[in-house]
């Protein structure tokens, strides 16, 4: 595998969607849908996601994943793009605007966290994160994401309707078990850097959301946007930690108004 695999929706200021864990771009249908009515919408499938798949480990680590990212700005010639990243997707655009923020014009970040505070959580988050893998290499799919889908995080998902649930759950099992274990071992939260300290230097716009119910990212989100400087923050309504699936209309017309609007600045 050479590239992060992406596709193209509609013209205009470069956005650049990337999904959270076990997504894929297709994470992003309903809000590709609005927004591509105003911007050339590039949604990708993160390494070891959807049609992104290698067994190569090297290529799992964030580094490696700004590179693939970067690569994909400098095939389509867009010196400057909008980044909108949620949950994993999001931390890879943390990951990004620390390194080259010169890259990005507006960034978002959709239930993202900026990694764990202290090694005790960090230790705690990794041994659970094994246990993760342990269940992706001895198991089904379908096995794993019975589990995953369990976990009390999603737990606002059920109000969903049953089309929508079983298409998520579709686009869950798609993804390929060995793909998903070596995005835990590489870029769990128990492996992550706090990205706190860079982040204060970055000077881009930024929108950060996070859903009615999420109260965890609710403070996260609040101690982000402390950090970075140009940043507002504003609650999902009718919403837990997957904002971009259970109301994506909010969302989709939040990142327009944050990107087109005159009088938003921070």
């Amino acid at each position: 595998m050479n590239k992060l695999f992406y596709k193209i929706e509609g013209n205009g200021l470069p956005i650049m969607l990337i999904h959270g864990f076990t997504g894929s771009h297709k994470s992003f249908e309903e809000i590709s849908k609005y927004l591509k009515q105003f911007f050339k919408v590039i949604s990708i499938d993160l390494i070891g996601h959807g049609k992104s798949m290698t067994s190569e480990e090297s290529y799992y680590t964030f580094d490696k994943s700004i590179e693939l990212i970067l690569e994909i700005l400098d095939e389509l010639k867009i010196n400057k793009v909008n980044l909108l990243g949620y949950s994993l997707g999001g931390r890879s655009a943390m990951h990004l605007a620390a390194k080259c923020q010169n890259k990005i014009n507006n960034l978002i970040l959709c239930s993202a966290s900026y990694g764990l505070e202290n090694e005790i959580e960090k230790k705690k988050r990794t041994d659970s994160d094994k246990n993760l893998i342990k269940l992706l290499e001895k198991n089904k799919i379908e096995d794993f994401v019975n589990y995953w889908e369990s976990i009390p995080l999603w737990e606002s998902e059920k109000k969903l309707s049953v089309e929508k649930k079983i298409k998520h759950r579709n686009l869950r099992l798609k993804n390929n078990s060995l793909g998903l274990a070596l995005n835990l071992k590489y870029q769990g939260q128990g492996i992550q850097n706090n990205l706190l300290e860079s982040l204060k230097k970055i000077m881009n716009r930024t929108l950060i959301m996070y859903g009615e119910h999420d109260n965890k990212y609710e403070n996260i989100s609040k101690i982000l946007s402390k950090s970075i400087r140009r940043s507002k923050t504003i609650m999902v309504p009718e919403s837990g930690h997957n904002i971009i699936l259970e109301n994506p209309i909010f969302v989709s017309r939040e990142v327009k108004d944050f990107i087109l609007g005159e009088n938003n600045d921070n």
